[in-house]
């Protein structure tokens, strides 16, 4: 009989991942789906644009980021194609898998709508439907808990109880900010404090709860659901009393106890139905 050990795990499941992009969104070899999930298997994204050719013919992933953590692997994407009018795409999305012998048991994403219905796809509604699975799972190192326990503590304290002064707690003040979608946006603890800032007098109400969470060696991933209500000022414009429940993706790299870099995918559709510009 083999054991696989826990980092034997964490490799192979991660291995499975990509051969599943590789056949199913390169080759698009979608017949061999059953090699890669279970037939019960649970999925919390409805959309077909993944597989369907009526949007997107020829459609290509590229795996951008990807972190393993025991039977969950996280990762961000870049999806690129055409649509059938000949407009170009250029889609980030993360992904979220929960494996089961070999096989992907169950699945969640966070998707950037706002290109999806730039292209004329429906993108959905504001409310996910997906449900959280928070919290760590299985065993970890116990830098892996520290960096977990140090991602959630930033949620709560800077992020829910609008407390900027304890942001150096948890970023280092040349931490280096990485969004998936535009380069314009600046490095640094000033730079973050000033952003965030500008946000909290937008959404007095803003709360995070952070619905998934993998940490493995250096790196915490999570999906997190930012809501509040736009009812005050902000540095374009004025309250338009419209609510915002936005789903992000965020990845960080933590270095000596606090966050290093980190890099996000956001779900600009939400934020611009609340009433804020997008990239």
């Amino acid at each position: 009989m083999t054991t696989v050990t826990h980092a034997g795990q964490r490799t192979r499941n991660a291995e499975l991942i990509r051969e599943l992009y590789g056949t199913l969104y390169r080759e698009r070899r979608f017949e061999e789906a059953g090699r890669f999930f279970h037939a019960d298997h649970v999925e919390h994204d409805p959309a077909d644009w993944r597989t369907s050719d009526r949007v997107f013919p020829e459609l290509r992933a590229d795996i951008d980021h990807l972190v393993a953590g025991n039977d969950r692997v996280m990762l961000f994407a870049t999806w690129t194609g055409r649509s059938r009018s000949g407009t170009e795409l250029r889609l980030h999305t993360a992904e979220l898998y929960r494996l089961r012998d070999g096989r992907v048991a169950e699945h969640w994403n966070v998707v950037d709508r706002d290109v999806l219905v730039a292209h004329g796809v429906d993108g959905g509604p504001d409310r996910s439907g997906q449900p959280a699975a928070p919290g760590l799972h299985g065993p970890h190192s116990d830098t892996e808990r520290a960096n977990a326990e140090l991602v959630l503590g930033a949620y709560r304290d800077v992020f829910s109880e609008h407390r900027l002064d304890l942001a150096e707690q948890y970023y280092h003040q040349d931490y280096r900010h990485h969004n998936m979608r535009t380069d314009a946006v600046p490095d640094g603890l000033d730079a973050f404090k000033a952003f965030f800032a500008d946000n909290i007098a937008a959404f007095p109400d803003l709360v995070t709860t952070v619905d998934h969470i993998v940490a493995a060696d250096d790196r915490v991933m999570v999906f997190v659901t930012w809501t509040g209500t736009l009812t005050g000022a902000w540095s374009g414009g004025g309250p338009s009393g419209l609510p915002l429940e936005m789903r992000t993706c965020d990845q960080f790299r933590i270095e000596r106890g606090k966050v290093a870099e980190h890099w996000e995918v956001v779900d600009y559709l939400a934020l611009g139905r609340a009433g804020l510009p997008t990239p």
